[in-house]
């Protein structure tokens, strides 16, 4: 039996995330809020706010403590055996293509960890459990998205070759903020030279903003997204995403891997957050998919509420 005192805790610092992103949604769903608002509080969040709290973040942390090999070969393997595996098994029982079956894989594997995740396990197990949860997110960036796009590209059979594609996306990369914000913090740290006083309190400000901000965000978007197709592949994605990819996390960075327990605590609660925004871009981007991964964000956003909550309980 768990203590009612540690329940209450747990309630006490996820329900109020919840009824943040229910708030954006509510905002959005009935007007006070137009497409353009919504747009601009999306942009504060991805250029300024989330880039502020990751570069203060991984200025401030030990590079040693930041670079953990053993978390990484754990968080990037499972991610590849999950996505493999829900993108052939996709493949075979939706009967669909390269691209799509890419998109079932993206989507088992890319949670919402920006908007959604770091605010929070931050609230939920303290600011160092947030490093394991950038460096996942890093992860996610620089290899699952990019494999998503060239498998999408392969099977769209494009032109221009894979020279135009590896340079689409290593462009697209270097000019991501948060991929900016994670690296310019990890060189500070390396080099030993801190924030200087300003600096500090600067990112400070906007740190304090990228949590409320993004889960209202997050829940102004969801807004106008439809269930109404693909029933099937809605289902399959949200069951890898909320249950199969933390349950595969969760036995990699426990039993496989020598992963600190708070880091695999947090990873695992990072792999149970809902499909990601940045599944639906990349969807939208190549017209693919599109109306299915929308109807999987809602969905396993909407689900998460319990399964999160209901995680947080097991671990603690």
């Amino acid at each position: 039996m768990y203590d009612c005192r540690v329940l209450q805790t747990i309630f006490d610092t996820v329900l109020p995330f919840f009824a943040l992103i229910f708030c954006g949604y509510g905002a959005g769903r009935f007007g006070v809020l137009s497409e353009a608002s919504i747009a601009g509080v999306n942009a504060f969040v991805f250029y300024f706010a989330l880039p502020a709290f990751l570069f203060r973040l991984m200025a401030t942390s030990p590079v040693a403590e930041v670079f953990d090999g053993s978390f990484i070969a754990a968080y990037l393997g499972a991610g590849l055996v999950v996505f493999a595996v829900a993108a052939v098994l996709g493949g075979f029982v939706f009967e669909i293509r390269t691209g799509e079956a890419a998109l079932l894989g993206a989507a088992a594997v890319l949670g919402n960890t920006g908007y959604m995740g770091l605010p929070l396990i931050s609230a939920a197990l303290g600011d160092r459990a947030a490093i394991p949860v950038v460096i996942g997110l890093t992860v996610e960036a620089t290899v699952l998205i990019p494999l998503t796009m060239v498998l999408i590209e392969a099977g769209k059979g494009s032109g221009g070759g894979w020279p135009r594609l590896i340079g689409s996306v290593t462009g697209s990369l270097a000019r991501n903020p948060i991929i900016i914000a994670i690296f310019a913090g990890a060189l500070i740290s390396a080099a030993g030279l801190g924030l200087p006083t300003p600096i500090g309190n600067f990112t400070s400000l906007l740190s304090d903003a990228a949590g409320p901000c993004a889960l209202f965000a997050l829940g102004a978007t969801l807004v106008g997204r439809s269930i109404s197709t693909g029933v099937g592949e809605i289902s399959y994605m949200t069951i890898f995403k909320l249950f199969v990819h933390p349950a595969v996390i969760w036995l990699a960075t426990t039993f496989i891997f020598e992963v600190e327990p708070l880091w695999a605590t947090a990873a695992t609660l990072a792999a149970a957050l809902p499909v990601a925004a940045n599944v639906f871009i990349v969807a939208r981007q190549y017209d693919t998919y599109v109306e299915r991964v929308s109807g999987a964000i809602l969905v396993s956003t909407t689900i998460s509420v319990v399964t999160v909550s209901t995680l947080l309980v097991v671990l603690n």
